[in-house]
């Protein structure tokens, strides 16, 4: 359940420094450090990843069924569909060619509301799906959704698994920040790993401007990794709205 006054979807520390995602510089050590600028933010325009250019297309397809029941006409209840779909298109030498991505995403959540004050409960979490091309023709896709944690947390974690051209990784949220002693709720970045664990390739999602990425040197891994970073990098987190 979440319960908030002002919804917002940058978390900062003294109100302008974003909080930085917990192990990505040493993530980073292992593998090539780009930034993807020039994200839009409306729903269609162009992007860059270091010396590559791409394209992205987003439609927010969601949708509100609102009630009152409650007999004083105070409390507002609705039942909220955040879905969505986004594709995109990238190319250049930080590819390794061109890759495109046709996604759908979501999640359904139930809310309560008394003036400024608001109450919010996950009916249906957060599902990812996508399908992926390489140079033209199909190579794979990502499934990613958020799960119950295996511990008590405040977390709400992601998992899922990309898989391009008979490469498969994992992929996981990171909720964690530097310098803070406790998770956070939301997803401020993700995390890429190989079958046995080592990490190969992460992204931070937190703040806004410029994303802070990693992708693996190895070709087989780097386009695989590539996919699902650029994937998160771009979508419109339906976590981030209320």
């Amino acid at each position: 359940m979440r319960i908030a006054i002002v919804a917002g979807v940058a978390i900062l520390l003294g109100g302008c420094t974003p909080v930085r995602m917990a192990g990505f510089d040493t993530i980073a050590a292992t593998g090539d450090r780009i930034d993807l600028t020039g994200i839009p933010g409306w729903q269609d325009g162009r992007f860059r990843l270091g010396g590559s250019e791409g394209h992205v297309r987003r439609r927010a397809l969601g949708a509100t069924r609102e009630w009152r029941d409650d007999p004083w006409g105070e409390v507002s209840q609705a039942v909220v569909e955040h879905t969505s779909t986004l594709a995109f298109d990238i190319a250049g030498a930080e590819a390794g060619g061109r890759i495109e991505g046709r996604c759908r995403y979501g999640r359904v959540e139930a809310q309560d509301r008394i003036g400024p004050l608001g109450i919010s409960e996950t009916i249906r979490p957060l599902r990812l799906a996508c399908a992926y091309r390489v140079d033209g023709r199909d190579a794979g896709g990502m499934d990613l959704a958020t799960v119950m944690p295996p511990a008590a947390t405040i977390a709400e974690p992601r998992i899922g698994t990309v898989e391009l051209d008979g490469i498969r990784l994992s992929v996981a949220s990171g909720h964690r920040g530097e310098g803070l002693r406790l998770p956070l709720e939301g997803a401020i970045g993700y995390v890429v790993t190989r079958a046995d664990g080592t990490p190969v390739g992460a992204i931070e999602t937190n703040g806004v401007g410029p994303r802070r990425l990693v992708v693996p040197r190895a070709p087989g891994d780097r386009r695989a990794a590539l996919a699902a970073i650029v994937t998160l990098a771009l979508f419109w987190d339906p976590g981030d709205m209320d």
